[in-house]
C-alpha cells in the first residue's frame, strides 16, 4: 500500500463515481496543479531536473486525458473548487523541500489507492482511465521516495515519511466521502 497508514473503504469509489463529472473536474484540476508543483520543484531540486520534467510531461498527459473524457461527455473542466485534502495536508507539512518532496509522494500513494479502488468500481472509459492513471501514480510516490533517498539521511525520510504518513491518515478519515479522488 505504499507506506500509507490507513486504508480507504472500498465503498468509497461508489459514492465518488455518483457524480462522475465532479470526480473528472477535481481530478482534472489535481492533475494541472501537480504539473506545476512538479515544475517549481525543478527549480529547487537542481540534481534531478530531467526525471522531474518528465513527470510534469506525465502530470501534463493525464490533465490532457481528463479533459477528453469531459469533453465526449460535452462538460469542461470548469472551475477549480479546490481540494480539501491537499489544503489539509499541506497545511500540517512544513515548507522544508523534504516536506514538499514527501507531500508529493503521499498524494501520489494515496492517489494510487484511490484509483485501484475508482478502477475495480467503475466501467468503461472511466475504467480504462482509472487503470492507467494509477500505476503511473505509483510510479512517481516511488520517485518522490527516491528522490528524499537521494539528498537526506534515509533514517531521517523514514521517521518523517511516517510521521507524515499519519497526519495524512488523519486527514483522510475526518473528510467526507465525496465525487473527489481524496
Amino acid at each position: 500500500m505504499l507506506g500509507l497508514t490507513s486504508r480507504t473503504n472500498p465503498e468509497w469509489a461508489k459514492t465518488a463515481l455518483r457524480d462522475e463529472i465532479s470526480l473528472l473536474r477535481d481530478h482534472g484540476h489535481l492533475e494541472r496543479k501537480a504539473a506545476l508543483q512538479v515544475l517549481m520543484l525543478v527549480g529547487q531540486v537542481t540534481w534531478a531536473t530531467e526525471p522531474l520534467l518528465e513527470i510534469v510531461q506525465e502530470e501534463l498527459e493525464h490533465f490532457e486525458m481528463v479533459c477528453g473524457v469531459l469533453r465526449k461527455r460535452g462538460k469542461t473542466l470548469g472551475p477549480d473548487r479546490g481540494n480539501p485534502y491537499v489544503q489539509k495536508l499541506s497545511r500540517v507539512t512544513k515548507n522544508s523541500l523534504l516536506d514538499k518532496i514527501l507531500r508529493m509522494g503521499l498524494i501520489e500513494a494515496r492517489s494510487y489507492e484511490r484509483f485501484s479502488l475508482l478502477a475495480d468500481a467503475a466501467e468503461g472509459d472511466l475504467k480504462e482511465l482509472f487503470d492507467g492513471l494509477k500505476e503511473s501514480e505509483a510510479g512517481h510516490h516511488a520517485y518522490f521516495i527516491k528522490l528524499a533517498y537521494e539528498k537526506w539521511d534515509r533514517e531521517e525520510v523514514r521517521e518523517r515519511w511516517y510521521e507524515l504518513c499519519d497526519k495524512e491518515s488523519a486527514i483522510i478519515g475526518e473528510l467526507p466521502w465525496g465525487s473527489r479522488v481524496h
